[in-house]
């Protein structure tokens, strides 16, 4: 038997409300332009783990930010 996972997306605290992030790993913008957007993921430079950027509250800048430290800050409950 195999097992039916669903993708569910949450809002990611400590970042703008614009974005979501999927248990799955996917992260999409609610912006004025990207309206549901899936963000574009690169492996990072050293470590080749996927990275998206992002803009967080207080900053103006998009930073690169691991996905799973963004999966990690918006399903707290599923690491348990």
């Amino acid at each position: 038997m195999s097992q039916v996972i669903t993708e569910e997306w949450r809002k990611i605290p400590g970042f703008k409300q614009i974005y979501e992030v999927s248990n799955l790993g996917e992260v999409r913008s609610w912006g004025q332009c990207a309206k549901g957007r899936v963000l574009a993921t690169r492996p990072h430079s050293v470590t080749g783990l996927p990275e998206v950027k992002v803009v967080r509250n207080n900053a103006k800048k998009r930073r690169a930010v691991y996905v799973h430290i963004l999966v990690a800050r918006a399903f707290p409950e599923e690491g348990s």
